[in-house]
């Protein structure tokens, strides 16, 4: 597996509903590979500041109410 499809597949969603043979795949690749490595660990992060911006709006939308 190459960088650009590894990228693509993860960060589409694709990865999580992938059969076993490619998610095995992406994780060798991801073992080998020290920028898709750091690419994971950075695309987790925006995740989770994105998920904690979004329960906020939420919460703030639910109090305008």
């Amino acid at each position: 597996m190459k960088c650009k499809e590894y990228v693509f597949k993860l960060t589409s969603g694709q990865l999580d509903d992938a059969p076993v043979e490619e998610r095995l795949q992406a994780k060798f690749h991801r073992l080998a590979c020290k920028y898709c490595r750091a690419f994971t660990r950075n695309d987790a992060k925006l995740d989770a500041v994105l998920e904690g911006f979004r329960e906020h709006v939420v919460k703030k939308t639910d109090q305008d109410v």
